[in-house]
Parts: C-alpha cells; structure tokens; sequence
C-alpha cells in the first residue's frame, strides 16, 4: 500500500475547437447588433448635448439682460456684438447658426414674452420655445433630411 498517490482524472480538460468557434461565432453576431445601435445611441446623445447647450446659453443671455438692465434684439446680425459687459450676446457653439428670418427679443425687465427661435447645424435643426411664466426655454428638435 502507498499512501500518498491520488489518482489522476484523465477526464479532458479545457475546450474543444467546436466550442471555441461558437463562441466566437456568437460574440462576432452580438457585435454585429451592438455596435451600430451604439453608434446610433452616441450620436442622438451627441445631438441631446448639443441642444441643451444651446438652450442654456440662451436662458444666461435672458439673465444677462437683465442683470444688466439692457434690452437685446437677437438676430443672426446681433449674436455677436456685445452687450455692457463686454461678452458677445449670444456665443453659439461651432457649426451653429441662426435659421434664416429669426429674431427673439429680450427685455430688460427680465419678463420673457413668448418666442421660438430656431437653429441650423449640418445634422440638425434646433427650434427653442421660451415660455412667459418663469423664462422656461423648451427644446423640439429635428433632424435634416441628409441624414
């Protein structure tokens, strides 16, 4: 009798080449369904950003007006000249602009009146509802046909 020896499993270990290509084949068809969704979820977050800047920087332009007590008529011509404390009216993000025709006009009194504005970049355009009852700005936002 030896005391000691254990006896050795000659069961298989690890995984066989038919194992390893499904799994592969399986990883490959989930990357396949979560890639393009993810892309697609990155750039609607990308849009989301992008508007809630906008709509940011247009209600620190209402408290700007007022806090400065100065009225500012916002065009396309308008966003860049400054106002009292030397800033530009309205600094929009890169590839921002003004849609054609829009303007807002903002009181000094720091009452909002009802307005729309709209917005153009090359993927999306942008429209911000300012509401009367506490300057609340809403966003609708539409993407362009190129997409």
């Amino acid at each position: 009798m030896v005391h000691g020896v254990q006896k050795r499993s000659k069961a298989p270990k690890g995984f066989t080449l038919i194992e390893m290509m499904a799994v592969l084949v399986l990883f490959g068809l989930l990357t396949a369904v979560v890639l393009p969704n993810f892309e697609r979820w990155f750039s609607n977050t990308e849009r989301r950003v992008s508007a809630s800047e906008l709509a940011v920087r247009l209600q620190k332009l209402y408290a700007r007006a007022a806090l400065l007590g100065q009225n500012v008529e916002l065009n396309a011509a308008t966003a860049s000249e400054k106002l009292a404390d030397g800033q530009p009216a309205l600094d929009l993000p890169a590839g921002w602009s003004f849609a054609e025709g829009q303007s807002l006009s903002i009181r000094a009194s720091g009452l909002c009146q009802a307005a729309s504005i709209q917005f153009a970049s090359a993927v999306q355009t942008l429209v911000l509802d300012v509401k009367t009852d506490n300057c609340e700005i809403a966003i609708r936002s539409n993407t362009a046909s190129s997409q």
